[in-house]
C-alpha cells in the first residue's frame, strides 16, 4: 500500500481541515452508571454464596465435560467460592474501560458533509457502547449461573446458557460489524465514496508502525480508531496508554488464574 501511495500524484494545494469544537458536548456513549446493574448482580450472588457457604461440600466441582462429568475440583474455601465474583469484577472493570475508551477516542475529521459524518460517528460509538454494556451483563449472568450451580446443580440449564451466551455475543459483534463501517456510516455507500474520493487523504503513515501500531507523541489522544477493521487501539506514545494496556493484561491474567 505504501508503494502504491508513492505512485499517486501529490496535491500541493493547501489542505482544508474542519474542526467541530462541539463534538464532545454530544452524548457519545452510554453512561458507565449502567454497570451498577452488573455490580448489583455480583454483590447479590456473593451474599448468597457466603450465606450458603456451610451447605457446600468440602470439595467443590469447578469444571465439567460435555457429558456433565466433573473434570476439575478444588477444596472449599471462601476464596474458591468467591473466585467467580472476582472474575466478574475484572470483566466489568475491563468493560467499563472499553466504554470509556470509546468515549475518549480521537474524533475523525472529514471536509465533505462534516455534520453528517459527525452524526454517524456518534451513532457508531453509541451502538458499540450499548453492545459493551449488554456483553458485560450477559457475561455477569453467565458467571452467576455457574456460581449458583455450586448450590443447585442443573447441568442442562448451565450447559445451555454456557453455549447460548457466547453465540449471542459473537453474533451481535458480527452484526454490528457488517451493518456499519469503522467510524459510522454504511459499508457500501457509493455516493459518499465518490464525495470522499475528492478529499486528500490524511498522510499519517509515519505514525502507524507496521501499519497497525499508532505512535504519535504530538497527539494527546490516548485511544484512536483502528486504521482498518472495527474497534479502537491505544496511542503507544502516551505513557498512560501503557498503564492502561498493563491494567488490561493484569485483569486477564488474574481472571485466568482465579478461574483455574
Amino acid at each position: 500500500m505504501k508503494k502504491l501511495k508513492g505512485t499517486l500524484t501529490t496535491v500541493e494545494a493547501p489542505q482544508r481541515v474542519k474542526i467541530d469544537t462541539t463534538f464532545r458536548q454530544n452524548k457519545l456513549t452510554y453512561s458507565n452508571y449502567w454497570f451498577l446493574i452488573h455490580f448489583a448482580i455480583i454483590v447479590a450472588i456473593a451474599i448468597i454464596s457466603i450465606v450458603n457457604y456451610k451447605a457446600l461440600p468440602n470439595i467443590i466441582p469447578m469444571k465439567y465435560d460435555l457429558q456433565g462429568n466433573v473434570t476439575s475440583s478444588v477444596p472449599k474455601t471462601y476464596l474458591s467460592v468467591l473466585a467467580i465474583n472476582l472474575v466478574q469484577l475484572g470483566i466489568i472493570a475491563l468493560m467499563m474501560l472499553v466504554n470509556w475508551s470509546i468515549k475518549a477516542s480521537k474524533q475523525q475529521l472529514t471536509t465533505s458533509n462534516p455534520a453528517k459524518f459527525a452524526a454517524e460517528n456518534i451513532q457508531f460509538r453509541r451502538k458499540w457502547s450499548l453492545f459493551t454494556i449488554i456483553t458485560g451483563l450477559l457475561l455477569t449472568i453467565l458467571f452467576a449461573f455457574i456460581q449458583i450451580n455450586m448450590f443447585v446443580p442443573n447441568m442442562v440449564l448451565l450447559t445451555s446458557i454456557s453455549f447460548i451466551t457466547p453465540v449471542v455475543i459473537v453474533l451481535g459483534a458480527v452484526l454490528l460489524s457488517l451493518t456499519g463501517r469503522q467510524g459510522g456510516g454504511k459499508i457500501r455507500n457509493h455516493q459518499e465514496d465518490r464525495e470522499r474520493s475528492r478529499e486528500q487523504p490524511v498522510n499519517d503513515d509515519d505514525y502507524w508502525k507496521f501499519g497497525f501500531i499508532y505512535f504519535n507523541s504530538n497527539d494527546p489522544s490516548f485511544t484512536v480508531e483502528k486504521r482498518y477493521g472495527i474497534g479502537w487501539t491505544i496511542n503507544f506514545a502516551r505513557p498512560l496508554s501503557w498503564v492502561l494496556l498493563l491494567f488490561i493484561i493484569a485483569i486477564v491474567v488474574i481472571s485466568i488464574v482465579l478461574s483455574q
